[in-house]
């Protein structure tokens, strides 16, 4: 019996460290304890602490290795916005990149909308002393029936958290724009006038206080590279010209056969 206590008091004792939680929900205050020896704790305090720091300036890094590269891109993007207005031959560029491109999420009034279209403009900068991005998409457009805006513009503002927020051009439609359908559930036919944005995606988007970042980046990535919404659609047309080749072809081998049976 002895001997079991002296091998006890040999044992190394482990300091149970008390950690105070609060409770958002009662605002209550409960104690737990975990069996981690307080001189551990304190350096794993020290390294966790190393870790967050090296994370932190990491991340400031980056951003300054981003905002140069925006800054960059920015200069070339001009240039290639001033040319291709001024080629007769991009008329209408952006109109057709966004009718190919994003046909699939269009409503109503959505063709209408990019017919006046003109130029588009996208924008991301960072402000490195607030560690901000700031996402910015700029759509200009020919005199319309539709609003009297000549840009209409949506700014989402991210902070170093993660929350966004929006700043949106309010739109100026013109009187004629609400469209009117005749509401058959009266008996005197009393028409009800709908928002013209209702019917379109791309003004709802541009009017919305949701960010709705992957509508954005679909944006962007069109932006960034339109000429290959192009190419796509050649590459489909020399396929269907390849197909109708492969069937003459075959037709052609058909009525060669036929010709040597009947001999």
């Amino acid at each position: 019996m002895n001997k079991s206590k002296g091998n006890n008091n040999n044992n190394k004792k482990v300091v149970k460290v008390e950690q105070e939680k609060t409770v958002e929900n009662n605002n209550s205050t409960t104690t737990t304890t975990t069996d981690i020896p307080q001189n551990i704790q304190d350096k794993l305090n020290v390294i966790n602490d190393k870790i967050k720091v090296i994370f932190e300036e990491n991340k400031k890094k980056m951003l300054q290795v981003e905002h140069k590269f925006n800054q960059q891109l920015k200069s070339q993007f001009k240039k290639r916005s001033e040319l291709l207005q001024k080629s007769k031959d991009f008329q209408g560029f952006w109109c057709t990149i966004l009718s190919k491109a994003m046909i699939d999420n269009f409503a109503d009034n959505d063709q209408a909308v990019v017919d006046c279209l003109t130029n588009i403009e996208v924008e991301t900068d960072i402000n490195l002393e607030k560690e901000e991005i700031i996402k910015k998409i700029t759509f200009s457009f020919k005199d319309n029936s539709i609003f009297k805006n000549k840009q209409i513009t949506k700014e989402i503002i991210t902070d170093k958290d993660g929350n966004s927020t929006c700043k949106n051009t309010k739109i100026d439609y013109t009187n004629s724009t609400p469209i009117t359908v005749k509401n058959n559930n009266t008996n005197n036919k009393k028409r009800k006038q709908v928002d013209f944005a209702e019917q379109s995606f791309i003004l709802t988007w541009l009017q919305s206080d949701d960010a709705d970042l992957d509508t954005f980046e679909e944006f962007s990535r069109l932006y960034e590279d339109p000429f290959s919404i192009l190419l796509e659609e050649d590459d489909h047309d020399d396929d269907d010209d390849d197909d109708d080749d492969f069937d003459g072809e075959e037709d052609g081998e058909e009525e060669e056969e036929e010709e040597e049976d009947d001999e």
